[in-house]
């Protein structure tokens, strides 16, 4: 298992969360200023974006990458007609008691931020992502806490698959908002839970920033590519959903490693992407040695893109997401997949159990726009991670696809 010092900035935040808070801030005046001089544009391509979603195979009725997920929110959708008013809020709370649905701004700002996101993003493009679900594939909390009642589905990684726990415990309660519901830290606080108590289903979640062990030596904290202990906890779970990649490329302080163990050799560093490749390679062996795939689903999160450099979308100059306020305006990102994408699915594909990829890494790319920016509790910018209800209800909609398929 990771060592104490790897934990701590994951630590700070699981310790924090006392409730779900399922709510991303948007930057409101922004979006309200620029509102106006889109208007007139949006008018016109509103229409053209309603036909493609309507005519397009397997397209959503109200198109899921809206910045606020209102599909997803049933109990908040009667609060909007009764309000006029958002964004939406649900709260859920963890000793049990009743979720809190609460709205900010007014419904017009709502219709525009939703018709800006879906216009701009290709809608026909998502729809051909999504051509394999059926109308009866579509997220129903319900019917999935019927499916896996009795079920434990655990999470797998750095705080990306926080956001993805997080999304996929607020769309469940939405579902389900009288189910009584266990919040518990179990082995050692590794292993966060969340159990809908009506029908035995626990949602789990395990930091580990690399999936592979990082180790306290003498020398310091040893990230060993070869060693995958933590497997024992995680082989017996009947669904798991691993992801890795956002703390390969740290350094200096934020790198939570001093030393690698490769090939039986201590090293202070090597090619970051042969590191990456490496422990990837020592997690599909495990899959393969270890799991039953017949018991157990095994899902494989794709590379979550981040958006610092404008250039990435054809904005030289611009340096964070702050101002972003609608998708990437086309269906193919200028800079292609990331190397890591490709990495990840060479190592999948050498797997000889059923491994599923949930391939995120393009849809997420479009969405500049998706990102909590400055909102945050750290008072730093954050383009990293996702505003929860947002895009990582999307990809709970292709998670929930995959495991009912």
């Amino acid at each position: 298992m990771g060592s104490c010092r790897s934990r701590r900035p994951y630590s700070f935040l699981v310790a924090g969360f006392v409730i779900f808070s399922c709510l991303c801030s948007a930057n409101a005046n922004a979006f309200v200023n620029g509102f106006h001089r889109k208007k007139s544009s949006l008018e016109s391509r509103k229409q053209q974006s309603s036909a493609m979603c309507t005519k397009g195979v397997g397209c959503m009725n109200t198109p899921i990458l809206s910045t606020i997920h209102q599909p997803v929110h049933s109990s908040a959708r009667n609060l909007i007609a009764r309000s006029m008013a958002a964004p939406i809020t649900s709260t859920l709370n963890i000793d049990g008691s009743q979720a809190t649905v609460s709205c900010q701004g007014t419904l017009p700002y709502l219709i525009a931020l939703i018709t800006v996101s879906a216009s701009l993003y290709n809608l026909r493009t998502f729809c051909v992502l999504t051509s394999k679900l059926g109308t009866n594939d579509r997220f129903s909390g319900q019917y999935f806490l019927k499916r896996f009642k009795g079920k434990k589905i655990m999470f797998i990684g750095d705080s990306v698959s926080l956001n993805h726990w997080q999304s996929l415990v607020c769309m469940l309660h939405a579902a389900a908002p009288n189910s009584s519901i266990i919040r518990q830290e179990l082995n050692n606080n590794s292993i966060s839970a969340v159990t809908f108590q009506d029908y035995k289903v626990s949602v789990m979640l395990f930091h580990s920033l690399y999936l592979v062990d990082v180790d306290e030596e003498k020398i310091g904290r040893v990230l060993k590519l070869n060693s995958f202990r933590n497997g024992n906890l995680w082989k017996n779970i009947d669904v798991l959903v691993f992801n890795t990649w956002l703390w390969w490329y740290r350094r200096g302080l934020k790198q939570q490693w001093d030393y690698m163990q490769f090939d039986g050799k201590i090293l202070k560093d090597i090619d970051r992407m042969t590191a990456f490749r490496t422990a990837l390679t020592t997690w599909a062996k495990w899959v393969d040695s270890d799991v039953d795939t017949n018991r157990t689903k095994v899902i494989f999160q794709g590379i979550s893109p981040s958006h610092y450099n404008g250039t990435n979308w054809n904005e030289p100059g611009v340096r964070n997401c702050l101002r972003e306020m609608i998708p990437f305006n086309g269906s193919v990102y200028p800079t292609g997949l990331p190397q890591a994408a490709y990495v990840v699915k060479e190592v999948i594909s050498s797997i000889k159990k059923p491994v599923h990829l949930l391939d995120i890494t393009v849809l997420s790319q479009l969405r500049k726009d998706a990102h909590p920016s400055s909102y945050n509790g750290f008072k730093g910018m954050d383009c990293t991670h996702w505003c929860v209800a947002g895009l990582p209800d999307t990809w709970n909609e292709l998670l929930y696809a995959a495991l009912i398929s």
